[in-house]
Protein backbone atom coordinates (compact mmCIF):
# COMPACT_ATOMS: atom_id res chain seq x y z
CA UNK A 1 0.00 0.00 0.00
CA UNK A 2 2.95 1.90 -0.24
CA UNK A 3 4.63 4.31 2.72
CA UNK A 4 2.95 5.46 5.92
CA UNK A 5 3.78 8.42 8.17
CA UNK A 6 2.54 6.77 11.73
CA UNK A 7 1.70 8.85 14.78
CA UNK A 8 0.51 7.76 17.84
CA UNK A 9 1.06 10.68 20.22
CA UNK A 10 -0.44 8.70 23.34
CA UNK A 11 -2.06 10.89 25.93
CA UNK A 12 -1.82 14.20 24.39
CA UNK A 13 -5.98 14.17 24.36
CA UNK A 14 -6.99 16.30 21.41
CA UNK A 15 -6.33 17.26 18.53
CA UNK A 16 -3.43 15.14 18.34
CA UNK A 17 -4.90 11.88 20.49
CA UNK A 18 -7.02 10.16 22.23
CA UNK A 19 -6.44 10.85 26.12
CA UNK A 20 -5.47 8.17 28.04
CA UNK A 21 -4.82 5.36 25.80
CA UNK A 22 -2.81 5.75 22.75
CA UNK A 23 -4.62 5.60 19.13
CA UNK A 24 -2.57 4.98 15.85
CA UNK A 25 -2.94 6.91 12.84
CA UNK A 26 -1.33 6.31 9.93
CA UNK A 27 -1.87 8.47 7.39
CA UNK A 28 -0.35 7.56 3.21
CA UNK A 29 3.18 9.54 2.72
CA UNK A 30 2.02 9.87 -1.24
CA UNK A 31 -1.89 10.71 -0.02
CA UNK A 32 -3.16 7.75 -2.02
CA UNK A 33 -4.31 4.92 -0.09
CA UNK A 34 -6.66 5.23 3.48
CA UNK A 35 -6.24 6.60 6.60
CA UNK A 36 -5.40 3.90 8.82
CA UNK A 37 -6.72 4.19 12.30
CA UNK A 38 -6.07 1.66 15.21
CA UNK A 39 -8.20 2.83 18.06
CA UNK A 40 -8.20 2.07 22.20
CA UNK A 41 -10.34 4.34 23.37
CA UNK A 42 -11.20 4.12 27.31
CA UNK A 43 -13.41 2.19 29.02
CA UNK A 44 -16.33 4.01 30.66
CA UNK A 45 -15.35 4.09 34.17
CA UNK A 46 -16.51 6.41 36.50
CA UNK A 47 -13.15 8.38 36.91
CA UNK A 48 -12.96 8.27 32.98
CA UNK A 49 -16.34 9.94 31.59
CA UNK A 50 -14.55 13.14 30.55
CA UNK A 51 -11.99 11.37 28.99
CA UNK A 52 -13.97 8.72 27.21
CA UNK A 53 -16.38 11.61 25.12
CA UNK A 54 -13.46 13.30 24.14
CA UNK A 55 -12.13 9.98 22.83
CA UNK A 56 -15.23 9.17 21.17
CA UNK A 57 -15.35 13.04 19.89
CA UNK A 58 -11.82 12.73 18.43
CA UNK A 59 -12.48 9.94 16.82
CA UNK A 60 -15.68 10.80 14.68
CA UNK A 61 -13.74 14.06 13.50
CA UNK A 62 -10.77 11.54 12.16
CA UNK A 63 -13.43 10.28 10.35
CA UNK A 64 -14.84 12.80 8.28
CA UNK A 65 -11.84 12.64 6.01
CA UNK A 66 -12.70 10.88 2.44
CA UNK A 67 -10.50 7.48 2.79
CA UNK A 68 -10.44 5.99 6.43
CA UNK A 69 -10.26 2.97 8.00
CA UNK A 70 -10.71 2.65 12.05
CA UNK A 71 -10.29 -0.51 13.85
CA UNK A 72 -9.88 -1.80 17.25
CA UNK A 73 -10.99 -1.67 21.07
CA UNK A 74 -13.30 1.29 21.11
CA UNK A 75 -14.70 -0.20 24.56
CA UNK A 76 -18.20 0.96 23.41
CA UNK A 77 -21.05 -0.74 21.10
CA UNK A 78 -22.83 0.64 18.22
CA UNK A 79 -25.31 1.76 20.89
CA UNK A 80 -22.67 4.01 22.84
CA UNK A 81 -21.34 5.59 19.26
CA UNK A 82 -24.94 7.14 18.93
CA UNK A 83 -24.78 10.77 18.33
CA UNK A 84 -21.32 10.59 17.00
CA UNK A 85 -22.05 9.74 13.69
CA UNK A 86 -22.47 13.17 10.77
CA UNK A 87 -23.77 11.28 7.92
CA UNK A 88 -26.52 8.59 7.09
CA UNK A 89 -25.83 4.86 7.35
CA UNK A 90 -22.84 6.11 9.94
CA UNK A 91 -21.50 5.15 13.30
CA UNK A 92 -19.12 7.57 14.04
CA UNK A 93 -17.95 10.79 12.04
CA UNK A 94 -18.65 9.61 8.15
CA UNK A 95 -17.97 5.90 9.26
CA UNK A 96 -19.65 2.67 9.03
CA UNK A 97 -19.40 -0.41 10.91
CA UNK A 98 -18.58 -3.71 9.43
CA UNK A 99 -19.83 -6.11 12.08
CA UNK A 100 -23.77 -4.47 11.56
CA UNK A 101 -23.05 -4.78 7.69
CA UNK A 102 -22.45 -8.31 7.74
CA UNK A 103 -24.95 -9.71 10.19
CA UNK A 104 -22.03 -10.27 12.83
CA UNK A 105 -22.91 -6.84 14.66
CA UNK A 106 -24.35 -8.54 17.65
CA UNK A 107 -21.60 -11.32 18.44
CA UNK A 108 -19.58 -10.02 21.53
CA UNK A 109 -15.91 -9.61 21.41
CA UNK A 110 -15.81 -9.11 24.99
CA UNK A 111 -15.22 -10.88 27.74
CA UNK A 112 -13.97 -13.99 26.16
CA UNK A 113 -14.94 -15.92 29.41
CA UNK A 114 -18.40 -15.71 28.45
CA UNK A 115 -19.78 -16.58 25.40
CA UNK A 116 -19.90 -14.75 22.00
CA UNK A 117 -23.84 -14.17 22.19
CA UNK A 118 -23.88 -13.39 25.65
CA UNK A 119 -20.58 -10.70 25.51
CA UNK A 120 -20.45 -6.94 24.34
CA UNK A 121 -19.81 -5.85 20.95
CA UNK A 122 -17.04 -3.44 21.66
CA UNK A 123 -14.23 -4.32 19.01
CA UNK A 124 -14.84 -2.95 15.86
CA UNK A 125 -14.21 -2.40 12.30
CA UNK A 126 -15.29 1.04 10.51
CA UNK A 127 -14.40 2.14 7.30
CA UNK A 128 -15.50 5.67 5.12
CA UNK A 129 -18.50 5.18 2.32
CA UNK A 130 -15.96 4.88 -0.40
CA UNK A 131 -14.97 1.02 1.35
CA UNK A 132 -17.28 -1.93 0.76
CA UNK A 133 -17.67 -4.68 3.62
CA UNK A 134 -17.12 -7.98 1.93
CA UNK A 135 -17.36 -10.24 5.05
CA UNK A 136 -16.57 -10.22 9.23
CA UNK A 137 -16.27 -12.60 11.49
CA UNK A 138 -15.50 -12.63 15.53
CA UNK A 139 -12.87 -15.36 15.75
CA UNK A 140 -14.02 -17.55 18.93
CA UNK A 141 -11.33 -20.00 18.75
CA UNK A 142 -8.63 -18.12 20.39
CA UNK A 143 -10.89 -16.84 23.77
CA UNK A 144 -7.79 -19.07 26.30
CA UNK A 145 -5.06 -17.40 24.15
CA UNK A 146 -4.32 -14.73 27.24
CA UNK A 147 -6.58 -11.78 25.80
CA UNK A 148 -9.95 -10.54 27.03
CA UNK A 149 -10.89 -9.90 23.75
CA UNK A 150 -11.46 -11.53 21.03
CA UNK A 151 -10.20 -10.94 18.00
CA UNK A 152 -11.84 -9.80 14.65
CA UNK A 153 -11.09 -10.00 10.89
CA UNK A 154 -13.10 -7.74 8.55
CA UNK A 155 -12.57 -7.99 4.79
CA UNK A 156 -13.25 -4.04 2.70
CA UNK A 157 -12.28 -3.42 -1.06
CA UNK A 158 -12.33 0.02 -2.25
CA UNK A 159 -15.91 0.96 -3.96
CA UNK A 160 -14.51 2.20 -7.20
Amino acid sequence: MGDYTVSNEAGSGPPGNTNVLPTVVATPADDVGPTIIAVHAVAPIRFEMSNRRSDLDWLAEQCVEPNVIMAGDFNATVDHLSGHETSAGAVLGDCRDAGPATGAGAVGTWPTFAPALLGLPIDHVLATANWQVQGLRVIEAEDGAGSDHRPIVATLAPTS
